[in-house]
């Protein structure tokens, strides 16, 4: 059997439908664009639909929260290795982007005072200010907008249950590498579908099935979008710096890797412990998702982890208190609900209650590298921020497919800001592009890669894909995941060597509808390249830094010169590493920043140790602060009642 080969032309097209591509697609439409949207899984159902549904949003709840107040914010938090011109975009653009999401079908709860979108009650996952806003139905509430900015409206045409397979690329005169389509395989029409397109945003998404089970996002995160990136040609930016969320469910399997709080959720007496009990970690709720996965993965490496792999985060201190307990526990069910309602199915009644600690363990989250761009999205090489006009013409990509604006830490709550900043300008810029296209798409560009995708149907072999990914996928948690030495990532270099040498050995039948083996075989081959791009600039990284946690070496400094880790692929499919060195942050304004954020944490310290009965009514004022003050003593409430229900439109 032959598989048939089915041809399109389309301005722009937008490979994945989640926040990024949904919100590309639109703006794009709107700007005039003939699109096609390409999604493995259905329309909006993405990491974008599952997440607790925080989106940051720059000024919401106090004025001093200014553009240059979050884009330093980012920097900072970031190792001082995000853009200044992509944080910058972010900081400026996230209201209008979270207004975008409103025009289709967002509706968050109003405060009435300032007249605007209501903020959590706490500053949340390393903000300085609070800024992030929270819906009632959390994820799905923005996976539904999605699905309106695809669906309906300008006319986007669509394909789900289809795989992205590769970019086509053709040479300029000047030998300048541009973009003249792709080619995907529509699983439910059993066919390939050669597009021509002078224009591509890639937004399908990270890199967490890397490390499955331990992660708390969508399956269909198998690095795609770097694989297909650097497979054209294009550089990927700090690569190593994977996000890991700190307090996940370590336990039981069926609930591994899903979330069950943020360092906001241990609030002000929150700590962790190592099994033996010994704090490793006091000022919880003031630390970054960074700092709580390297202080647990460190513990684990040192042998006082616990059972599981993981640490034990501690919010007695805060439950035990007369007065302000009650109030902690409204907060915790409130805050981040479906974290909450995790706890309570997975840990025992006393555990959930927090009268005992909670035990938890890192989850792969969220990749912070990605395509090397600039504020618009689009591919670029070079030093320093890089230069368009050396990078892939028409190229773009947006959401966790692009680099450059978190770095070495996200900020919590700033994905879903992100995708809807980054998509729209992407799409603007991509449509810019197409209109600017001139010449014509040679067919002949398509064929190398129409007849070795066409080879694979029927390729006989003696290992089934999702085998070699299982091996993969163990090992990468031990070698690139949370803890890394340098031992370690080189032998997954050997691994994926072996597994790459075994790709033609793979067995896939000949039929074409929902051929399940060649998904595998394709989700395989780009955890493969994700895999190697990720080793390559961990291996370059030699010390510490954000989500990059080398056991074997020590912290990079603040005060030492920033650079990211920039690979490229060559055509033989080995790769390059090399360092871009990155603007300092003024020492005047470093040592400000470090200042206040010290200064937070000795208040932090000092104020465990005040009286129990002192520190009781401080917190209580403090949370009837931040949530609200109802008559008398604040009721603890059970997930899933009319109370629960009250607290949590109150909290949001």
């Amino acid at each position: 059997m032959t598989i048939e080969t089915e041809w399109r032309d389309y301005d722009v097209v937008v490979v994945g439908s989640g926040g990024a591509g949904s919100m590309a697609a639109r703006v794009a439409a709107d700007e005039g664009a003939r699109v096609l949207v390409v999604s493995k899984d259905p329309i909006g159902c993405s990491d974008t639909k599952i997440s607790e549904g925080n989106a940051t949003v720059r000024a919401v709840a106090v004025d001093d929260d200014t553009e240059e107040t979050l884009s330093e914010n980012l920097r900072m938090a970031g190792g001082n290795l995000p853009v200044k011109e992509i944080t910058d975009a972010f900081a400026k653009e996230s209201q209008s982007a979270f207004d975008l999401f409103r025009t289709q079908g967002l509706r968050p709860a109003i405060d009435q005072e300032r007249d605007g979108p209501k903020a959590t009650p706490m500053a949340f996952g390393g903000h300085n200010k609070r800024r992030s806003v929270g819906l009632s139905n959390h994820g799905i509430a923005f996976g539904h907008a999605n699905w309106n900015a695809v669906v309906q409206g300008n006319g986007v045409d669509y394909l789900e249950d289809a795989w992205f397979l590769d970019l086509v690329t053709d040479e300029t005169e000047d030998d300048k590498t541009r973009i003249v389509g792709g080619l995907i395989y529509d699983a439910s029409g059993g066919k390939l579908i050669a597009v021509r397109a002078p224009a591509v945003i890639i937004a399908a998404g990270g890199l967490s099935t890397l490390f499955f089970p331990k992660t708390d996002t969508m399956r269909g995160n198998t690095g795609d979008s770097y694989a297909v990136a650097a497979r054209a040609g294009a550089e990927l930016v700090d690569m190593e710096q994977v996000q890991f969320l700190p307090f996940c469910l370590a336990s039981p399997p069926s609930f591994e890797g899903l979330l069950v709080g943020e360092p906001a959720t241990a609030s002000f007496l929150g700590v962790l412990r190592d099994k033996n009990g010994k704090v490793i970690l006091d000022s919880v709720y003031q630390r970054t998702r960074a700092e709580c996965s390297a202080a647990i993965m460190r513990a684990v490496a040192s042998g006082r982890g616990s059972p599981n792999g993981g640490a034990y985060l501690d919010m007695t201190g805060n439950k035990v208190l007369p007065r302000s307990g009650p109030y902690f526990m409204r907060y915790l069910q409130t805050c981040l609900p479906g974290a909450y309602r995790n706890a309570v199915q997975a840990f025992s009644k006393p555990v959930s209650k927090c009268d005992e600690p909670w035990e938890v363990r890192p989850s792969a989250h969220y990749h912070m590298g990605g395509l090397r761009a600039d504020a618009d999205g689009a591919s670029v090489k070079g030093e320093g921020a890089g230069d368009r006009s050396l990078g892939i013409d028409g190229l773009f990509a947006a959401g966790q497919a692009m680099g450059g604006l978190f770095g070495a830490n996200r900020l919590g709550s700033t994905s879903l800001a992100e995708v809807s900043v980054f998509g729209s300008r992407a799409a603007r810029a991509a449509t810019a592009a197409a209109r600017a296209f001139e010449g014509r798409i040679d067919d002949a560009a398509f064929a190398p890669l129409i007849e070795a995708t066409t080879k694979r149907f029927g390729q006989k072999g003696d290992v089934a894909a999702a085998a070699l990914k299982l091996e993969l996928q163990k090992d990468a948690w031990d070698a690139i995941g949370p803890a890394r030495t340098e031992a370690g990532i080189a032998a997954i270099g050997g691994l994926i060597d072996r597994l790459t040498a075994r790709l033609d050995d793979v067995a896939i039948p000949n039929y074409a509808t929902f051929n399940q083996s060649f998904i595998e075989f394709e989700e395989l081959r780009n955890l493969l390249e994700t895999a190697k791009a990720v080793a390559a600039a961990a291996l370059e990284r030699d010390a510490s830094l954000g989500g990059h946690v080398r056991l074997d070496k020590g912290e990079i400094s603040v005060f030492a010169a920033p650079y990211s880790t920039v690979v490229h692929r060559d055509a033989d499919g080995h790769y390059g590493v090399r360092r871009v060195a990155r603007p300092k942050t003024p020492l005047k304004q470093l040592l400000a920043y470090k200042a206040e954020e010290g200064w937070r944490r000795f208040q932090s310290k000092w104020f465990r140790y005040l009286p129990d009965g002192v520190k009781d009514k401080k917190l209580e004022a403090r949370y009837q602060a931040i949530m609200g003050s109802p008559e008398g003593a604040a009721p603890e409430v059970e997930p899933g009642s009319d109370d629960a229900a009250v607290a949590e439109k109150r909290a949001a």
